[in-house]
């Protein structure tokens, strides 16, 4: 279909740009993408002002997407800008009450949005298919362990089939919607329940799944419309839900790991043979399911004076005393290792950075506060902390323990140079 606005279209190519920008694309001009998105739009809207066939503006619009696409520009600012746009010429055009032409921009901006809704849709497609390959890639030295997070695999393959099925527009053999009859379905109402004696967390699983089936059953409904900004948005959803799977089963597992990992005798930590093994399975399930943790080493301040001034049995209470109120802040799956001597490694897992350095420093402020009573001596003490907080965003190698350990050893350090009773953090 041919379209001419030329006549009822008010405005300069520059002018109806400026207010584009003004008015849509307030954060551009702080961008080095800045030029390059204008210069798509002066071509748009100068095709607009001659006659066009509606190939001709999306042409341009898939080609602005897939820039936008490289520089990670999400699909709804995208959108936001279409609308924009459409609204702008609207106002123009309506000004001139030609009916025809208004309802004629409506669907030429309606087909634009389909168009650059499936030039997204098919990236984010296969997005997902090599993000979920690096994400079982992640898993695969952990899946042969006894782990409840092995069970995750199975819907991590199921969400890659339903991106292909998408990807290819495809009905036939499509993966399982019913909830009860997939994999990890089959397992979460049956055997799970064994394994996941918490009741409000094999639930909250339950719900989460049931969430995910019912965004896939929508998605078939739909993939023969040519939608294509619903299969995105459902799409997104199911990825969003995977993902809360996998964190809610990383959560479970660190509290088995609790339960059976080997304990330090006299504080109750866990013992610092375990650290390589629980730092590599916390990176791993971080890294597969698009989290962060926060690693934090912390040193009791003067302990050498409390062993000289009250004994060594006040200075081995005091630091069971530390032990107890660490346990008191963190989760039941979060991890506390005794390091060596008065040194502690915690790790809070599946937290965001301000979250997680909160909770240092509540930890920081309650020893601080707290006294410890060895026979008829009030004793207290402070604790200092080097933290940083880590989104994985590479595999696993041997060495990142080593390389983290010593950032956070040299926070700890700084925080004993500024005075103690601290915490630095990254």
């Amino acid at each position: 279909m041919k379209y001419n606005f030329s006549g009822v279209l008010k405005g300069d190519a520059e002018g109806i740009y400026t207010e584009l920008r003004d008015r849509y694309l307030t954060c551009i001009e702080s961008y080095d993408c800045a030029q390059v998105v204008k210069q798509f739009y002066i071509r748009i809207i100068n095709l607009l002002h001659q006659e066009f066939t509606s190939n001709d503006v999306n042409t341009l619009y898939k080609e602005l997407a897939l820039y936008k696409i490289s520089i990670n520009v999400p699909y709804i600012i995208m959108t936001n800008e279409i609308y924009g746009l459409k609204n702008l010429l609207l106002s123009r055009i309506a000004q001139n009450n030609d009916s025809n032409k208004i309802l004629n921009l409506i669907t030429l901006f309606k087909e634009v949005n389909n168009g650059v809704a499936y030039v997204y849709l098919s990236r984010y497609t296969k997005d997902i298919y090599t993000a979920n390959n690096n994400r079982l890639s992640s898993l695969s030295d952990l899946l042969d362990k006894d782990i409840i997070i092995k069970y995750y695999e199975a819907h991590l393959n199921w969400l890659n089939d339903l991106a292909k099925h998408i990807n290819d527009f495809e009905k036939n053999d499509f993966p399982e919607l019913d909830e009860m009859q997939c994999d990890f379905g089959l397992w979460l109402n049956n055997h799970a329940k064994k394994i996941i004696q918490n009741n409000s967390k094999l639930k909250a699983l339950k719900q989460l799944h049931n969430d995910l089936h019912m965004f896939a059953k929508k998605i078939f409904l739909n993939l023969k419309t040519s939608e294509y900004h619903i299969l995105i948005s459902y799409l997104k959803k199911c990825e969003m839900i995977s993902l809360s799977i996998g964190t809610e089963l990383a959560l479970i597992d660190n509290i088995e790991m609790n339960k059976r990992m080997t304990k330090d005798n006299l504080t109750g930590a866990l013992n610092r043979n375990s650290l390589e093994l629980i730092f590599k399975t916390q990176y791993e399930l971080s890294y597969a399911t698009e989290n962060s943790f926060v690693l934090a080493m912390c040193d009791l301040d003067y302990f050498k004076k409390i062993n000289d001034t009250y004994g060594h049995i006040a200075g081995d209470k005091m630091l069971r005393f530390f032990v107890e109120i660490v346990k008191k802040h963190i989760r039941s799956s979060d991890i506390i290792i005794r390091y060596g001597g008065e040194e502690f490694i915690i790790i809070l897992s599946s937290i965001q950075k301000e979250e997680g350095f909160q909770v240092l420093e509540k930890i920081r402020h309650a020893f601080e506060t707290a006294t410890l009573t060895v026979e008829t001596q009030k004793i207290q003490a402070t604790i200092s902390m080097g933290a940083m907080w880590i989104k994985p965003d590479k595999s696993y190698k041997h060495s990142l323990l080593n390389e983290y350990v010593m950032i956070v050893d040299k926070m700890l350090y700084c925080a004993k140079a500024n005075g103690r009773n601290r915490i630095e953090a990254i």
